[in-house]
């Protein structure tokens, strides 16, 4: 797969697993990961669920066992992924970066796929990941919340638990333009629920200022003409001092516009219900004016032209109805 390439949709029920074949499917993954239990003569785990443009779904159930990546992995950004853990039965343990944290059913907590992480899972979970692109909320920031729990009691949390149980139950059978969009929307509401989360940590006061403007960014994205003293004026702040919140991050205001519009265009023109648009139609929809300097940005970052992108997405759906679902396609659960 090309470097800006749209991962395949891909749907996969039920898979009753033992210990074996567990265990080989866990060290087969892009980075090994070690699977470990003390139930292995009894040892059963069912997993089912879904790659929806570009986010992954798992639903994971039964025995006990424990996932361990030893080692570190540097990815790029845009390679990069944020592991999102929502327990939904039974009680499970993360460690990451010298921290721990224990969820029962109704919390959360993340991890990032880059460093090494144990994680002890017991119960029912669904495990989300979702490059660093897509989430709607700085890297960085994920880095000041892993293995953190996610209490149940956060009105944020409280909402994103049970429709985590339907996405659980149903992401086998989530398709086409529809199913993305209730994936998008559901990786919005965990953005949500990691800038929630920072707010009550050492770093709350900025991370609530971080997360106005880029609610704003978000709804004023469409407008050409959104400028950074515009944003810093709408949130009552200084240039200086929005340029500082982002520079926090390792980022700039018109570098995270940019990111984020790119990615709305990105997710359209993989979306069949806007295939009707020409390539320009897409970029203006997101306030890029020229679709020469669109197509240039979009290739930088994705090393694929638009055009190559949009038939890339439409060839690997049409190979998919040709060829229908697999029958047993490879655990793509917990994390790479």
């Amino acid at each position: 797969m090309k470097p800006g390439e749209q991962p395949p949709d891909r749907r996969f029920a039920r898979l009753l697993l033992d210990y074996d074949d567990t265990r080989r499917r866990f060290s087969e993954t892009t980075v090994p990961l070690l699977c470990t239990t003390t139930e292995s003569q009894t040892f059963r785990t069912a997993v089912s669920g879904a790659i929806v443009g570009g986010i992954v779904l798992n639903a994971i159930s039964g025995s006990r066992h424990t996932v361990e990546q030893p080692d570190q992995h540097g990815a790029s950004e845009t390679g990069a992924n944020t592991m999102i853990h929502i327990q939904l039965t039974g009680e499970s343990t993360l460690e990451q970066d010298g921290r721990a944290a224990t969820v029962r059913a109704g919390d959360i907590t993340a991890y990032t796929a880059a460093r090494p992480f144990l994680l002890d899972h017991g119960g029912e979970s669904l495990i989300v990941r979702i490059p660093h692109r897509a989430l709607p909320v700085p890297a960085s920031t994920v880095d000041d919340v892993v293995a953190v729990r996610f209490e149940r009691e956060r009105p944020l949390v409280g909402i994103v638990h049970p429709l985590g149980v339907q996405l659980g139950r149903t992401a086998h059978r989530l398709e086409g333009g529809a199913g993305r969009r209730l994936v998008e929307s559901a990786v919005g509401m965990l953005g949500a629920v990691v800038v929630e989360t920072l707010q009550d940590r050492e770093s709350g006061a900025s991370a609530s200022q971080l997360d106005q403007v880029i609610e704003y960014i978000e709804v004023n994205l469409s407008r050409p003409d959104l400028s950074v003293a515009e944003i810093a004026r709408a949130n009552f702040m200084s240039v200086r001092k929005l340029h500082a919140l982002f520079g926090a991050h390792d980022s700039t205001v018109a570098a995270w516009v940019r990111l984020r519009r790119l990615e709305r265009c990105r997710r359209d023109l993989a979306d069949s219900e806007f295939a009707a648009l020409r390539i320009g139609e897409v970029a203006a929809r997101w306030g890029f004016k020229d679709a020469a300097h669109f197509s240039r940005l979009f290739t930088g970052r994705y090393a694929m032209s638009p055009r190559e992108f949009r038939a890339s997405v439409a060839g690997v759906a049409a190979r998919g109805r040709v060829a229908g679902p697999r029958a047993d396609p490879p655990l793509v659960a917990v994390p790479l």
